[in-house]
């Protein structure tokens, strides 16, 4: 409500409405759920920034490494590209080649085979940036051993060989199940749903997420806890896993939508992989509030650089217990095919 100030001049009165919007202005962004978001981009950037030249710029790597694999893919190709930021993507390379001994990790192993494979489509470049980045990539690469063939591969061999009725099928039959039995899901069956999930595609390949697992009762229960969504069976979920977005993945403030965005394409990878192993979820919403968001920072031990995205309750269905039908709307009501005039 506004001040009322019937008692004074119009100009003090207007002057007074204006100070007033500006201090209800100037609270909504210092602790707004909108403050709080853009606090925690910032302090993403920070640490982004702050991870250059270090081992840890993996988010760095991999958006380049992405963009030099895309690069390859075009038609036609270019003789020479990636001049702005292959000598950082080479030096970054060179930071996380194992040590003496230590197998390549696949990750690894797929940079190491676009970068050779981008040094080959620029074999004529006469560039002095690309050709200095190839002596670094040359030394780098005697100490690392043989590479393997993870880089562009034609679309053939990668096409599945699922049906659309199969997976329509999947859709349709999963439900979210809020009603579990009294038993444990091995962690090796939630390792292959996650699997899954990280095939999940992410913006630049950056993948600015992670699955915190909980499966003890005692744990299950305290991160149950927080959310509003699992009033009334938090009690009896028998696993938890929360989704996790990393802001320091990103160096502007433009990509801060992805943590969402990502994390949810992989989520839905979870959900499924789940599914096909007889194994019932239930997605867990997590909308933002300030108390149970510092409650869940606390308990988990985020970053302020983290947020959580969204849970996952799993387990194995009580066969009598109910679950919601949550009947879909019709194609035509979210499906429009159009053409710009």
């Amino acid at each position: 409500m506004e001040p009322q100030m019937n008692d004074r001049s119009p100009v003090v009165r207007a002057l007074g409405v204006v100070k007033w919007r500006l201090g209800k202005l100037v609270r909504l962004l210092s602790g707004g759920p909108l403050a709080r978001e853009r606090r925690t981009v910032q302090k993403g950037i920070r640490e982004y920034r702050s991870a250059a030249g270090q081992d840890s710029d993996l988010y760095l790597l991999r958006r380049n490494v992405h963009m030099i694999e895309k690069g390859l893919t075009m038609r036609p190709r270019r003789p020479s590209f990636a001049l702005e930021y292959i000598g950082v993507t080479v030096a970054a390379f060179g930071r996380v080649a194992p040590s003496d001994g230590d197998a390549p990790s696949s990750e690894f192993a797929w940079m190491q085979s676009v970068l050779a494979d981008y040094f080959e489509a620029t074999s004529e470049a006469t560039s002095p940036v690309i050709q200095a980045a190839r002596g670094q990539f040359a030394s780098i690469e005697s100490l690392v051993g043989e590479r393997r063939d993870d880089g562009p591969k034609p679309v053939s061999v990668l096409s599945p060989n699922i049906e659309i009725s199969a997976l329509r099928q999947l859709a349709e039959r999963r439900r979210s199940v809020r009603w579990f039995e009294d038993r444990q899901v091995l962690r090796q069956r939630v390792d292959d749903a996650i699997a899954v999930a990280m095939e999940s595609p992410t913006a630049c390949n950056r993948q600015p997420y992670r699955f915190e697992v909980f499966d003890d009762p005692d744990s299950v229960r305290r991160v149950a806890a927080v959310p509003g969504g699992t009033r009334g069976f938090g009690e009896q979920i028998p696993g938890l896993i929360v989704v996790i977005g990393d802001m320091s993945a990103f160096f502007d403030a433009r990509d801060r939508h992805l943590i969402y965005i990502d994390g949810s394409l992989a989520s839905m990878g979870v959900v499924y992989g789940l599914e096909v192993q007889g194994i019932a979820s239930c997605c867990i919403n997590w909308p933002d509030v300030p108390e149970r968001d510092a409650q869940m920072r606390e308990l988990l031990g985020l970053a302020d650089y983290e947020r959580v995205v969204m849970l996952i309750a799993y387990g194995y269905a009580d066969p009598e217990g109910l679950a919601p039908t949550s009947t879909k709307r019709e194609i035509d009501a979210v499906r429009t095919y159009r053409v710009l005039g």
